[in-house]
């Protein structure tokens, strides 16, 4: 097992484990760079949230986080130019992004975590080729 490192030392887009509400969660690492500042999130992958629940979860930059070698986010197409709701994956020009709940002291409702980064992005939904299914995958 990986030992815990302190959340600003891990990247954006990696995979990380912590307790959550009393069980171990599987998360990506997302972040939110400011212009004199960055803001660290974790979205929460399993236990998968329900339907229109997954949502940025703000993090202190010193939170311990466990980071989890092995496991991949695997995609399906799925069908093509349909928005996509809270938890949907999409295809648009600039590459894969994760729609989600926007942290509750945003003015925002939703972001999107590009996939191959871990950045939080706003308005992203121009340009979607197709929206992909997705699952975690245990290399």
């Amino acid at each position: 097992m990986t030992a815990p490192k302190p959340a600003y030392e891990i990247a954006a887009g990696s995979f990380v484990t912590l307790e959550l509400d009393g069980s171990r969660a599987l998360c990506l690492k997302a972040e939110r760079i400011g212009k004199e500042h960055t803001n660290h999130f974790l979205v929460v992958l399993e236990p998968r949230p329900e339907p229109g629940h997954m949502a940025l979860r703000y993090i202190d930059p010193e939170l311990p986080l466990i980071p989890v070698d092995g496991v991949a986010l695997a995609f399906t197409d799925g069908p093509e130019r349909t928005p996509p709701e809270i938890g949907d994956a999409f295809a648009n020009r600039t590459g894969l992004m994760l729609k989600v709940k926007d942290d509750a002291k945003s003015q925002r409702y939703c972001s999107y975590v590009e996939i191959a980064t871990g950045l939080v992005r706003p308005r992203m939904e121009h340009g979607i080729i197709r929206l992909m299914g997705w699952s975690v995958q245990r290399l």
